[in-house]
Formats: C-alpha cells, sequence, structure tokens
C-alpha cells in the first residue's frame, strides 16, 4: 500500500515537472518570437519615431526645434480632469514649453500691476493650446503682446490659455463653467475651434463629443470589472477581473499585431460629409449661444474663430504640405475630415445668424493664395510665422470687444451709470 501510494506520488510530480518543462520552454519560444517580431517592427519604422527634418517639416531645421520636441514629448502625458477627461499635468519647466501649478500653457506677459485692467480667457485645442510653437509665439502670447500696447501707461491686460490638446468646443465650455464657479471673471473670452470638432463628428458618427469617446466607454467597463470595491463579488466577478486583465496584456505583443495584421481589414463607414458638416455646425452654434447666455450673465463679450485647416486651404501648397495631403487622401477617415471641412462654411455662416454674427469670425480663408509655409502636419497645426496672420484674422473684433469692457468699467465707477457690458445682438 505504501509502495503504491508512493509510486503514486512520485508520477504525479514527475507529471508537474514535465509540465512546468513544457510550459517553460513553449515561454521561452514566445518571448524568441515576440522578440523577433519587435525587431522587425523596428526595421520597418512602426516603432521608429518620426524624423521631421528627413520629412521635411518646415520648422525642424531652426536651432530651438529639437529642445522644444523634448519639451512637448515631456508635457504630453496626461492626467485626468473631471468632467472634461484630461489635462496637462501640472507644473512642468522647461526652456520653451512651460505649464504652471494649474495645468496651463504660460503665455508670457508682464506680472504688474497686481490688478489687470481687463482678463482675456482664451480656449481650444492644440492649436490655440501651440503645438508646434515656443511659449512666446502661440497665438496667446501673440494677442498677449498686442493687448499690452493698447493697455495704456501703469496697466496691463491678463491673457489665459486654458486650451488643451484634442479639446473640442464642448469640452472648452465645461472649462469656462469651471472657471467661472471659481470665481474668475474675465472680460473676453475667445474660443479657437474647428479642426477638432469636425474629426469627432466623423469619428463618431454625431457632433460634440470629446475624442476617442470609444476609448473612454471601453476604459470604464475595464474599470468596473476589475474594480474590488464594486457592488458585485464572488469567483465570477473574479474570473471575469482576471480576464479583461489578461487581454489586455495579450493585446500589448507585437505578435498581437502581427496575427491582426493578417486579418482583413474591417470596412470603414464614416458619416458623409454633407451630413457631418450639417451636425457639427449646427451644435457648433448651440454651444455659442449657451456661451452668449453665459456672457449675458456674468458680464463677458464672447469671440468666435473657426480656424483654418489644411484640409480646406486655398493656399499656395509648399511641397511638404502637398505630401501631407497626399497623406490624408491615403486614408478614409482623414479624406472625410476633409471633405466635411471644405463643405461647412455656409452651415457655420447660417448658424452663427442669429448668435453673434458681429463676434464670429470665419478664418477658413484665411491663407487664401499664400505661399508661406503654414501647416506642419495632417491634423492642421501651425508654423510660429504663421501665427500674426491668425491672429490678424480676429485682432479687429478683440481690439474692440476690450475697448468696449473698460468703457463700460469706467462709466460703471461709482457716480455714473452702469451699463451692460455684452453688446447687443443684430438679427
Amino acid at each position: 500500500m505504501r509502495t503504491t501510494f508512493r509510486h503514486a506520488v512520485v508520477q504525479v510530480l514527475r507529471s508537474v515537472q514535465a509540465g512546468w518543462m513544457i510550459l517553460g520552454v513553449t515561454l521561452i519560444m514566445l518571448l524568441l518570437v515576440e522578440s523577433c517580431a519587435r525587431v522587425q517592427r523596428a526595421r520597418s519604422g512602426v516603432d521608429t519615431p518620426r524624423n521631421p527634418v528627413a520629412s521635411g517639416e518646415p520648422q525642424a531645421t531652426f536651432d530651438w526645434f529639437p529642445g522644444y520636441t523634448r519639451e512637448y514629448d515631456a508635457t504630453r502625458p496626461q492626467v485626468w480632469r473631471s468632467f472634461v477627461y484630461w489635462g496637462r499635468r501640472p507644473g512642468f519647466k522647461g526652456q520653451y514649453v512651460n505649464v504652471d501649478s494649474a495645468g496651463r500653457r504660460v503665455t508670457p506677459q508682464p506680472l504688474a500691476p497686481a490688478t489687470p485692467a481687463a482678463r482675456v480667457f482664451f480656449f481650444g485645442g492644440s492649436t490655440m493650446w501651440g503645438t508646434s510653437q515656443r511659449d512666446g509665439h502661440t497665438i496667446p502670447a501673440e494677442a498677449a503682446r498686442r493687448l499690452q500696447a493698447i493697455a495704456g501707461p501703469g496697466q496691463r491686460i491678463e491673457v489665459t490659455n486654458l486650451a488643451e490638446n484634442g479639446y473640442v468646443m464642448t469640452q472648452e465650455i465645461l472649462v469656462l463653467m469651471r472657471q467661472l464657479q471659481a470665481g474668475n471673471r474675465p472680460d473676453v473670452v475667445v474660443f479657437y475651434d474647428g479642426i477638432n470638432d469636425v474629426g469627432t463628428t466623423v469619428q463618431n458618427g454625431v457632433a460634440a463629443l470629446p475624442q476617442n469617446e470609444a476609448k473612454r466607454v471601453a476604459e470604464f467597463a475595464m474599470g468596473r470589472v476589475i474594480d474590488r470595491s464594486g457592488f458585485e463579488r464572488g469567483l465570477r466577478k473574479d474570473m471575469r477581473a482576471w480576464k479583461a486583465l489578461a487581454g489586455a496584456g495579450i493585446k500589448q505583443f507585437a505578435l498581437y499585431d502581427w496575427a491582426q495584421s493578417k486579418k482583413a481589414p474591417p470596412a470603414e463607414s464614416y458619416i458623409g460629409a454633407d451630413s457631418a458638416a450639417r451636425l457639427t455646425a449646427r451644435m457648433y452654434g448651440e454651444n455659442a449661444r449657451m456661451i452668449e447666455a453665459l456672457g449675458t450673465a456674468y458680464g463677458f463679450v464672447p469671440i468666435f474663430v473657426w480656424q483654418p485647416s489644411l484640409s480646406s486651404t486655398t493656399k499656395q501648397l509648399t511641397p511638404y504640405e502637398q505630401r501631407t495631403m497626399q497623406s490624408i487622401e491615403r486614408s478614409p477617415y482623414w479624406r472625410r475630415q476633409k471633405e466635411t471641412h471644405q463643405v461647412i462654411a455656409p452651415y457655420l455662416d447660417s448658424a452663427m445668424a442669429t448668435v453673434a454674427p458681429e463676434r464670429f469670425v470665419n478664418a477658413i480663408g484665411l491663407f487664401k493664395g499664400d505661399t508661406m509655409a503654414v501647416f506642419t502636419d495632417r491634423i492642421g497645426h501651425n508654423t510660429e510665422a504663421s501665427i500674426p496672420r491668425i491672429v490678424d484674422s480676429f485682432w479687429p473684433v478683440l481690439e474692440a470687444a476690450i475697448q468696449r469692457q473698460r468703457a463700460a468699467a469706467q462709466r460703471a465707477r461709482p457716480g455714473t451709470v452702469a451699463v451692460t457690458p455684452v453688446p447687443q445682438r443684430t438679427n
């Protein structure tokens, strides 16, 4: 009996040993194949960062560009921001890129006197934040220099850049609302939008949603599965959690990418360009209407700027811009965005005609016939040299709004009759 039991134990141990050996050899083979796949992927250029100089990017030959790129990349990891999903990590200090303690891009400007004569908030996506530009060459920085020139002796006009990469107008409204909740009162707000709003309509099939909403949905579902404090408990919940984690881990392998590449790509279907344009313009108008109501309630003047983009420009394209345009044509997603940008202008003008026509700047045709280098990629980021022209497009409206607000503030001082700072709409 004892001999039989001992024999059974030995057999079990040998089976376990053989199993571990098979598992170990299999893992080693998988690691070797994975290593080969990663080497091949690196050689094919998939994991190799794009070379801006070789690609002809218009700013790549400037001495400051490599340092700027390193600093910009260092700020790209996002942190969670309530209501708006993401934002910059606070407190980054560099030579060309700086982010303050609130996570906002720094705009160089005078800091004295402590109380500004007026405050201007700028909202938008990465083109307003200043992707491709140093701190002193962003849209808010260029506007700040001009505003200081009209501030008057011993005074200053405070400029705050509240833009963030990827934001659509709806997110920007939420940022504005949070500023108002905190007691921060602007005199003028500038919304600079278009590229992201069109992109998310094409991506989601509906307007005004944030970018990559499907990823946020998946992340929420994953969090519910692996959260130990959730209402669901027990072995079934644990098994689902381990399955989800294992699935996420498998997708990190180059072998998974290779296997996916062998499958027939799914048919890509996007909303029609005319429908996307109509939806985007209608939601843009409704967002502007809400901002107008906030302006009336809180005493600021809104300005709305629809930005120029490579997809809709009528400028003379540089060789680099021509190659970038070709990359747009090769992608169904980017091509549909281009088609939407090209038909949206009349819908925008119609949507804004009853909201704020005197404070809406449609800058789609801003660089018509121009030969200068304007766009640095297919998203539509801009060269530093093009920023003054962009600010030119809305500067008369901004200057008039500032002068109107300051005059209203003077009339509202004790002994004078107060007037509303928001100009009347014209229908």
